[in-house]
């Protein structure tokens, strides 16, 4: 089984599985039968940097998620900020039922800096 620091992008893998899976409420033990793992197996990807074989690595994505660009294509995650690749992790994380909120926040903001852009203009 390799090892995190032997897989450049993989470096947030775990955790971020264990924090979709909590945010999904769901426990270890059904998170790996959806998966058809182990739960020990998914305890040692989520806490001790495990990388998975590339089908259990598929399914925890799907099931969880997750970006997979942030793990097979980390140049470009790498060139947006820190905080631009939270929000977009935690946006993924987000129930359905806010998504309207979330975009009505961000349509204000967006509109908020057009107008501010327009003030600047005149």
């Amino acid at each position: 089984m390799a090892k995190v620091e032997d897989c450049p992008g993989f470096e947030t893998f775990g955790a971020d599985v264990k924090a979709a899976r909590e945010a999904k409420r769901l426990a270890r033990k059904t998170l790996a039968e959806m998966v058809g793992i182990e739960w020990r197996y998914l305890a040692n990807i989520e806490n001790q940097g495990a990388i998975p074989s590339l089908p259990v690595m598929i399914q925890l994505i799907k099931v969880c998620g997750l970006p997979v660009e942030r793990y097979f294509n980390p140049e470009i995650i790498r060139e947006e900020s820190e905080q631009r690749q939270r929000v977009s992790h935690k946006l993924k994380l987000c129930p359905k039922e806010y998504l309207p909120i979330i975009e009505g926040a961000i349509d204000g903001a967006l509109k908020m800096e057009q107008t501010a852009k327009q003030k600047e203009d005149a």
